[in-house]
């Protein structure tokens, strides 16, 4: 029975799991014991018995065991309260380095994440590192002040600009002085989809798009009109890496189709969490920038872990982010709820290059697949997951 694996969902916030027994340990026999101890979990007994130990600070209470059932092509689920010991100081830490992009004032190193390619020019330096406000601030304006005036206009009409040596950072971006970026490295083209309105940059090594131009002034009114030079480049968080002065350039983990990357995920999910504290909502619509839409995601910010433990010994520990989404609506029905969602002002808009849809899109369906199939759905919504950090763990013996 070596290398079977139980899985757990652990919701911390109740001290209670969710246990998944595979469905290879207990078919031979229905009279199997399953036996609960407060540090592992046996089924059957002697030389082909299956133990499966709990790490370190993870324990369970056997009289607490309940919703006992059987699924076929599942396995035998059951409900533990269960008992933690986490260390503060570490969580804290950990959490202090999710709040946003770690970017001071000085020589910083922005680079593609899917070849490396550096950005930035080498002699950039940052004299200031400033947060961009919440997004949609422009409309925010018009209730500020309890009359409209020319002033208050202007200001709503302004757009946000970086100086040469500025950094501004925002909920899943950067923006930057168009003069910062190196013009060998990265080029800023128009793209040929009259739908997208915005200057696409590109990495002129890989091709990835990793963010876009922001022009300031007035936009162009006629089709002839030559298209205004953006006087700043965002960079998407979800397509960059990174570094401090003197580090390496290094793409992130390549993605292959039926896996995701760990960085990634962790990127994804942190943006994620920043937009549903910025607009106050959990529903989103995502679409790329040619408006297409491509998932319907609800967020479950509940505080979530996700364990496998197998018969050999090895441990694996997530925090994550637990999502219902609806993929590309296709049907009817996908529609409608799409329609609806859309005139719902407790539903907000998520607009990516269209590589960072298909990531969010790959990255959610592969971790649907790694759950129990009874967990993969739940009200006509798929049930996924994005990573937010790894969960250390060693057992005793």
């Amino acid at each position: 029975m070596e290398g079977k694996t139980l899985f757990v969902e652990i919701q911390k916030q109740v001290g209670a799991a969710h246990f998944v027994l595979p469905v290879e340990a207990v078919k031979d026999s229905k009279s199997l014991p399953v036996l609960v101890h407060p540090d592992k979990i046996t089924v059957g007994s002697g030389d082909g018995g299956s133990v499966y130990r709990f790490p370190d600070g993870f324990r369970v209470r056997p009289k607490s065991c309940s919703g006992l059932k059987w699924l076929d092509g599942d396995g035998l689920h059951l409900r533990l309260s269960v008992v933690e010991e986490e260390q503060k100081e570490e969580e804290e830490d950990g959490r202090g380095e999710e709040e946003g992009p770690d970017i001071k004032p000085g020589k910083t190193r922005m680079c593609c994440a899917k070849c490396g390619q550096q950005l930035l020019k080498p002699s950039f330096c940052a004299k200031r590192v400033l947060p961009l406000p919440s997004d949609g601030w422009q409309e925010a304006v018009a209730h500020s002040f309890c009359h409209k005036s020319q002033d208050t206009q202007n200001m709503a009409a302004q757009t946000l600009t970086p100086r040469q040596a500025d950094i501004l950072t925002g909920t899943g971006h950067v923006l930057v002085h168009a003069k910062a970026i190196h013009s060998d490295n990265v080029e800023v083209v128009v793209s040929e989809d009259k739908l997208v309105q915005v200057p696409l940059v590109r990495c002129k090594r890989c091709r990835s798009q990793v963010g876009v131009g922001v022009t300031s002034g007035k936009k162009s009114t006629s089709a002839q009109e030559t298209p205004q030079p953006p006087g700043a480049i965002k960079l998407y968080l979800s397509e960059i890496t990174l570094h401090a002065e003197g580090s390496t350039c290094s793409p992130v983990t390549p993605v292959t189709p039926g896996h995701t990357s760990p960085e990634q995920d962790s990127v994804l999910a942190q943006q994620l969490l920043k937009e549903s504290e910025s607009q106050y909502c959990l529903r989103f619509v995502v679409q790329d920038l040619r408006a297409d839409v491509f998932l319907l995601m609800w967020l479950l910010k509940s505080e979530t872990r996700l364990m496998t433990i197998s018969t050999c010994g090895s441990v694996s520990s997530h925090d994550v982010l637990k999502i219902l989404y609806l993929p590309l609506p296709r049907n009817g029905v996908n529609k409608l709820l799409l329609e609806s969602w859309k005139k719902d002002e407790n539903v907000g808009l998520l607009s990516y290059p269209r590589d960072t849809c298909l990531h969010l899109v790959s990255h959610l369906v592969s971790h649907t697949h790694s759950l129990p199939p009874s967990l993969r759905s739940m009200n006509n919504f798929m049930v996924g997951f994005l990573k937010l950090k790894n969960v250390p763990v060693s057992i005793t013996t």
